[in-house]
């Protein structure tokens, strides 16, 4: 299959996601197929050849008109990041045609009838409006991480979105410190879907974590790292709180005065 030269930069992308999906899976938040990376590849454009007519082309696509000539690195449907070690079978670097109406892969994606991620909707119009915004978050990680997610089911915590980051917040000073934006709660939606995407990228707009409830988190970062380190922060927050229900109390947490203190220090 035909594939373009990598780029320092490009590379570094690649194992940086490599990393990233080990932690994953370590943390037992990528079971299976679970999860999925993207990047945006602002930069690309100079290592295109002259005409890319004769790299591998999926069609019959409607993406949103605004993605036409852009460019991303994104981890295939049904691949496990487990298997990011040998990227080039399940990821890939894609250019989304100047008509939106389909794209070219340019690198990897070396199985038969391979594609992006289900869920590359989702990540395409975050990483759109990240772009119209202003916003130099070019890395999204969507990921399952467990108390998060166990916490999305709780009858109580899961009613008020505003409660949901305090919770948070409240467990450790690095939670209210490193995602100073908070954590939002997303309602339930089918995964890979319209709407699942639009909610995202109202959420993403102004927190650092989504938790997609009863199914997993997504985040963006300026690299692929600091995306998941907001969650693995998040999360630090649930695991806290949730341990301490199991244990038969409900937590005090720090106060509002000392979660205003650790802000005005930011």
């Amino acid at each position: 299959m035909k594939s373009i030269e990598l780029n320092n930069a490009i590379l570094t992308h690649i194992k940086k996601t490599k990393e990233v999906g080990h932690y994953l899976w370590e943390r037992q938040w990528a079971e299976r197929n679970g999860g999925n990376i993207s990047i945006f590849l602002e930069d690309i454009e100079d290592q295109l050849p002259k005409t890319i007519d004769d790299f591998r082309y999926v069609g019959n696509r409607n993406f949103p008109k605004e993605s036409a000539g852009l460019s991303f690195f994104v981890t295939g449907t049904g691949e496990r990041l487990r298997d990011l070690r040998e990227p080039e079978f399940s990821s890939c670097i894609i250019r989304i045609d100047d008509n939106a109406a389909g794209y070219h892969i340019l690198w990897g994606g070396q199985k038969d009838n391979f594609r992006p991620t289900s869920e590359f909707i989702t990540h395409l119009k975050v990483h759109l409006d990240m772009k119209k915004n202003g916003r130099d978050s070019k890395a999204i990680v969507h990921t399952h991480p467990i108390e998060l997610i166990a916490l999305s089911h709780h009858p109580e915590y899961n009613k008020n979105r505003y409660k949901f980051t305090e919770n948070l917040w409240k467990m450790l000073p690095e939670v209210r410190a490193f995602t100073p934006n908070g954590i939002d709660l997303v309602k339930y939606e089918l995964p890979g879907s319209e709407a699942l995407a639009d909610l995202t990228v109202k959420s993403l707009r102004d927190h650092d974590v989504a938790v997609w409830e009863k199914h997993g988190a997504i985040a963006a970062g300026k690299t692929v790292i600091e995306a998941f380190d907001y969650i693995d922060v998040a999360n630090k927050g649930a695991i806290i709180f949730l341990k301490c229900l199991a244990a038969g109390f409900e937590p005090e947490g720090m106060s509002k005065k000392q979660m205003d203190e650790i802000a005005a220090i930011l």
